[in-house]
């Protein structure tokens, strides 16, 4: 079974990092902080199993320890977290 987007925003929820879709002209997606919020903005425009690579790329920059996260969840935001950090280190 697949991970769902709902499932990553919960997981972002208990976070207390804010997710939005936007209408991003010339980006993907990312994460930033705002004064003390910690943001992942998406391109809206994106179908729905790359925003949620994007989101669980983006939440492997965060400390999930203590999250009740499932196993699936948890797997994909590690797979993503490793697909991220090996294409930084190619381009290297």
């Amino acid at each position: 079974m697949k991970v769902t987007l709902t499932e990553l925003e919960d997981a972002a929820k208990a976070l207390k990092v804010t997710v939005t879709y936007e209408d991003l002209k010339t980006s993907k997606g990312g994460s930033c902080r705002v004064m003390e919020t910690r943001r992942i903005i998406i391109n809206k425009h994106l179908l729905a199993n790359e925003k949620i690579n994007i989101l669980a790329r983006e939440l492997g920059r965060f400390d999930l320890t203590g999250l009740d996260l499932s196993d699936r969840v948890r797997n994909k935001i590690q797979q993503e977290s490793d697909q991220a950090a090996e294409t930084l280190k190619m381009s290297a």
